[in-house]
């Protein structure tokens, strides 16, 4: 804990002390961006100096000042809760007649799925201290403050920490009290300011196997003897899954992924580390500090899960919901890194949720993964109509290859029903679906999503692999010579010139190139049609009438 002390005499100007949300926020960006200029009028300028140069350490802890929420207020005395991109920090400030007598930042953690980061003192902080005034006795204690309440309906998680009710909160609705080894724990994730947490539902069956915690390089690598390599809440709603098969099941899994990504990660990259299998073993050496490392599979019961998701819901910056089906020859591991990957690099702000069905992994296994995709849109309108049960009503669906056989069929099926399932846009990269099945499958689809957008591409790898597997037949993110599909009201881009791999892993060439990327971004946030980039263009040039778009780099 650190405190600044604000010595201001008879002939400040201020009226009265204006400590509002707006304020806070200005002083916390003044700061955290070590900008003087950007301090509000209220914070006088020596007192501004002083409170940069105790703050010159923590920058990245107070990085992205994104909310305020005022939790305390008297005639001497406001708190405010400030959400940053990766912490949440405690704010008080101490007031006299006529101006702001002391700023306390008393504590800060970090922001995880479970909300259970442990608040930390600010580390050998000077305490800086101008003239006494008779409002100093008031400052609070570290021990006072802790026994506040902090109103958890301001809590908002950072794009690479997306929020979900906490497991020990969820537990201490029902409760007196939290099970003590909840209380000691420190997981992980609560130090980690790189990991990602996201929501997971999917049809394959659980291994029965425990996969042995790979040997991880690198800081922080080992964890205190009292924890075990992935992060548990040691709750009953809550436990821990080592992995997921490619098998089928005849019911959903629901939880939560924490997935830590590496501090020289390069946008659009899943780095990946290396594995040698000899004699059926698999051997690996993780260094998390450059390679993508699960750290957590937690799973709940389907009621749990959609109590995290409401209290995702009033806790994450935007109040929507945003799914990704993974495409053919998935593991789950992958497409938990892949679904990693897209909520870091897009720095999306909403509740993202990963739909993982039984794909086994394997080129060889084409029709399996087929099979699998078609039996499984029942479950992908399962857990659409959970988010909606837990108040999402902007719900996005990003589906690559073969997951489009999975979107496009459960939501044109939706479409035809008295109840049918609303959507705000689905987002089709390389779908591998029949082409004249997906031409007939827009208009149903079109009942049902506010916006339909296609991604195709002439040179993607996997749909062109699906396309020899599938006996040549065209497939509906191609770009033959004669063009991609083109019908309204779907927004046709070819993004060939991109490369060979839509969200494929380790060379994903859609993900990586960072216009590209930014061109989804704004879709997701927006929902405007293309062209949204100066990248992308009309198509056929003018003096033609334009009916799709092509990415230029």
């Amino acid at each position: 804990m650190f405190s600044i002390s604000f010595g201001i005499g008879t002939e400040s100007s201020f009226a009265q002390p204006a400590v509002d949300e707006k304020t806070v926020l200005q002083i916390c960006q003044a700061l955290s961006t070590k900008a003087p200029g950007l301090m509000p009028a209220i914070v006088p300028p020596e007192a501004a100096r002083r409170l940069m140069t105790n703050y010159e350490r923590f920058t990245d802890i107070l990085s992205g000042c994104l909310s305020a929420a005022e939790t305390e207020h008297t005639a001497r005395r406001a708190g405010f809760l400030v959400q940053n991109t990766r912490y949440e920090t405690r704010w008080y400030f101490v007031l006299d007649e006529s101006s702001i007598g002391d700023i306390v930042v008393e504590a800060f953690r970090p922001i995880t799925l479970a909300d259970d980061g442990e608040w930390q003192t600010f580390p050998n902080t000077r305490v800086v201290t101008a003239a006494p005034t008779a409002s100093e006795s008031t400052a609070p204690s570290s021990e006072t403050a802790d026994s506040r309440p902090i109103t958890k309906g301001h809590r908002r998680t950072a794009y690479h920490h997306m929020a979900k009710k906490s497991r020990a909160s969820a537990n201490a609705d029902r409760e007196s009290a939290p099970p003590p080894a909840a209380e000691a724990r420190t997981t992980s994730s609560a130090r980690d300011p790189y990991i990602v947490e996201f929501h997971y539902a999917t049809n394959r069956k659980v291994s029965d196997v425990q996969i042995p915690a790979p040997e991880v390089s690198g800081p922080e690598s080992s964890p205190p003897p009292d924890e075990s390599p992935a992060v548990t809440s040691g709750l009953n709603l809550w436990t821990p899954v080592s992995d997921y098969t490619g098998e089928r099941s005849a019911d959903l899994s629901f939880g939560a992924v924490s997935v830590r990504v590496p501090e020289g990660h390069l946008v659009g990259q899943v780095e990946l580390p290396w594995r040698v299998t000899i004699l059926g073993h698999v051997f690996t050496r993780n260094d998390q500090t450059r390679y993508f490392t699960l750290r957590d599979i937690e799973r709940t019961t389907e009621d749990e899960w959609i109590t995290s998701l409401s209290h995702a819901k009033g806790k994450v910056r935007e109040k929507k919901a945003l799914v990704f089906v993974h495409g053919f020859n998935t593991k789950f591991q992958d497409a938990a890194f892949r679904m990693a990957q897209i909520i870091w690099d897009l720095q999306f702000q909403g509740t993202a949720v990963l739909f993982s069905w039984p794909s086994r992994g394997e080129i060889a296994d084409y029709g399996y993964d087929k099979d699998s995709a078609l039996g499984s849109r029942a479950a992908l309108l399962r857990v659409i109509t959970d988010l909606q049960k837990a108040g999402f009503d902007e719900i996005d669906i990003i589906a690559h290859s073969m997951g489009n056989l999975v979107a496009v069929d459960a939501l044109s099926n939706s479409a035809a029903t008295q109840s049918p399932v609303a959507i705000a846009q689905l987002i089709m990269a390389a779908p591998d679906v029949d082409r004249d099945m997906f031409i007939q499958e827009v208009p149903n689809l079109a009942k049902v999503a506010k916006g339909l957008t296609l991604y195709a591409s002439a040179n993607d790898k996997a749909l062109m692999l699906s396309k020899r597997v599938a006996g040549d037949i065209p497939r509906a993110g191609d770009v033959p010579a004669s063009g991609p599909i083109v019908l309204a009201p779907l927004s046709t881009i070819d993004v060939s010139a991109v490369g060979n791999e839509m969200f494929g892993l380790n060379h994903n060439t859609f993900a990586s190139t960072k216009n590209v990327l930014n061109d989804l971004k704004i879709l997701l946030a927006t929902g405007a049609p293309p062209p949204r980039l100066s990248e992308i263009h009309g198509y056929p040039e003018p003096p033609l009438v334009a009916t799709y778009f092509r990415y230029l780099p």
